[in-house]
């Protein structure tokens, strides 16, 4: 069997090789916390590390799967981290979940990382994981270089906003992410409250799939995530505190720049909240809809989105971005 996985592995490669694409690679790292917290890195052939990289947060009911394509059409060096409880990254104590933790989560990466250290990066964060972002940036600016917020306005969401028709939180909470079979974990999220085709295309998608040799099942989704997301962070005024401490450490600088990108179909941001957002740092912000755009901007208008952002990491790229401060 070793033998065949060296064989496959050594093919991967060239396959990679051939079609000049970044080769992804899967790491995790032990967080201030003591758990796993897991991500995948991107690294061009003929990266130069002196090169911005780019760290992107995944939403609800996501992994750093949703980054792939991304990750993989971009020329310069990319992470994509698995939340607490998201992708591998080992989910902890409930209680232990709150904004601060899931900051410094991504901070034990960053810290820990050779691409990471020592300089700023572009920090891209889609829907819930842009409420992180908020946070992270609030609390390191001197770790970024541009801030991106994809489709994530700063406005307070009560936990019954919720959009799972009868979401058990309990059984959210006590979510195993191995099944012995396809069938057990479809039947767990339903459970729960999850709609079947909900479920059914994340299959198709990647987010839940076979693990091992044995028919056992792994979800990167765990509902625990949704849940205390929506406890701890939604239902609280984190947003709005964030970006004003965001606002008094960007406002007045010239060269670090954050970018509101918001979908013209079906987005989840309210105009005024997004006004609230603008009026705190009106010569710091760049808003931009997306007509076509659904929620998942990355996905829905893919092409359009990687323009723009490689727009940002080029901007971001100045000689006086590269050094913390």
């Amino acid at each position: 069997r070793m033998h065949l996985l060296f064989h496959l592995s050594v093919l991967l490669l060239q396959i990679a090789t051939a079609m000049a694409l970044p080769l992804i690679r899967p790491d995790s790292i032990i967080s201030s916390a003591n758990l796993a917290i897991s991500y995948v890195e991107s690294c061009p052939h003929d990266t130069n590390t002196d090169e911005t990289v780019t760290l992107f947060i995944h939403g609800l009911d996501s992994s750093s799967h949703t980054w792939r394509r991304v990750q993989q059409s971009l020329t310069t060096p990319t992470i994509a981290i698995d939340c607490r409880g998201c992708g591998h990254s080992d989910l902890g104590s409930p209680d232990e979940f709150t904004p601060d933790a899931l900051v410094a989560d991504v901070k034990s990466v960053v810290d820990s990382h050779p691409l990471l250290q020592k300089k700023r990066f572009v920090l891209v964060g889609h829907s819930m994981g842009g409420r992180v972002a908020m946070c992270y940036a609030a609390k390191h600016p001197e770790d970024i270089s541009a801030l991106v917020i994809e489709d994530m306005d700063i406005r307070r969401r009560e936990v019954n906003s919720n959009f799972i028709p009868n979401f058990n939180e309990a059984k959210a909470l006590s979510f195993e992410r191995l099944h012995p079979n396809l069938d057990s974990v479809k039947n767990a999220f339903g459970e729960i409250g999850y709609p079947s085709d909900m479920v059914d295309k994340w299959v198709r998608e990647g987010r839940v799939y076979e693990h091992g040799s044995e028919g056992q099942y792994w979800s990167d989704v765990h509902p625990a995530f949704r849940a205390l997301c929506y406890r701890r962070i939604f239902d609280s005024n984190s947003g709005v505190t964030c970006w004003n401490t965001i606002a008094q450490h960007f406002s007045n600088s010239n060269a670090v720049k954050v970018y509101l990108l918001v979908a013209g179909i079906g987005t989840v941001c309210e105009q005024e909240s997004i006004n609230d957002m603008v009026e705190c740092m009106p010569s710091t912000i760049s808003v931009k809809t997306y007509p076509t755009g659904y929620h998942s901007l990355h996905g829905s208008v893919m092409e359009e989105f990687l323009c723009d952002l490689q727009e940002i990491i080029e901007d971001a790229n100045s000689p006086h971005l590269q050094g913390k401060l």
